[in-house]
């Protein structure tokens, strides 16, 4: 990331990611800050293949509960903009 450039933010309904959700950025960016609905906070980059697909790559965490989930990166299944915010559909996890 440049000195110069924002992270994005992702905003996730859930305390946690899963195969099939369905994230909120408020826009597309390298880097993001990611907020779960406990409150919890930690950080992901967009990854992408010569192939044209993309993955997020999360940074592991710990809920609110105290349950630590490791770091993981999801593919990217779809992107829809829509016009105030792009929503990201994540497959299942690689690692």
């Amino acid at each position: 990331m440049g000195a110069d450039a924002e992270p994005g933010l992702i905003t996730v309904g859930y305390s946690h990611l899963f195969p099939g959700v369905v994230v909120r950025a408020d826009r597309m960016a390298d880097e993001f800050d990611v907020v779960f609905s406990d409150g919890v906070r930690t950080e992901a980059g967009i990854l992408r293949d010569d192939d044209g697909s993309a993955a997020l790559d999360v940074v592991g965490y710990a809920t609110a509960a105290g349950t630590m989930l490791p770091g993981r990166i999801w593919p990217i299944t779809s992107v829809e903009d829509t016009g105030s915010e792009v929503n990201i559909e994540l497959g299942p996890f690689v690692r």
